[in-house]
């Protein structure tokens, strides 16, 4: 792997069946990869730029670049609620396909959450009010919830 491939996908190997950082999959030795770094990707590899631009889906699929809804808190708030289950390992890692325990980082988010609530209190409809602390409640028992599945299988093995 090159220095500039390194920089760009994390230094994550690109083999055969293997996934890399950006979750598409670059079809046949002719694409160049999309983070126009010029380098290539196999079948079945994955570049790391994670741009989800048309040659990442599979002929037929529907295009990754679909309109979406206008930004608001309630979508901020589900994105950093995402990441933190990924951290938790409530959902698998989207690079590695497996749950793997980040609290540092799961704590780091839901105190994030936290702070966007304190931040913009007196500027939410009530509808935003209890969205985000419904999701700050969740996100909270299930950080212990994993903390203690993490323990029990640390003392498993």
């Amino acid at each position: 792997m090159s220095e500039e491939e390194k920089k760009c996908c994390g230094g994550h190997g690109h083999g055969e069946g293997e996934t890399g950082c950006c979750g598409g999959h670059h079809r046949g030795e002719e694409e160049s990869g999309c983070c126009g770094h010029g380098h290539r990707h196999g079948d079945g590899e994955t570049g790391g730029c994670g741009c989800g631009c048309h040659h990442d889906a599979a002929e037929g699929d529907a295009p990754r670049d679909v309109p979406l809804p206008p930004p608001s808190l309630v979508t901020l708030a589900s994105s950093i609620a995402t990441q933190a289950m990924v951290s938790m390992g409530v959902f698998p890692n989207p690079a590695t396909g497996k749950s793997e325990f980040y609290f540092n980082q799961a704590s780091h988010l839901i105190d994030t959450i936290d702070l966007l609530i304190k931040k913009t209190e007196g500027n939410r409809t009530d509808e935003e009010t209890r969205t985000l602390t419904g999701v700050l409640s969740e996100l909270q028992m299930l950080f212990v919830a994993a903390q203690n599945e993490k323990n029990r299988r640390d003392s498993a093995s």
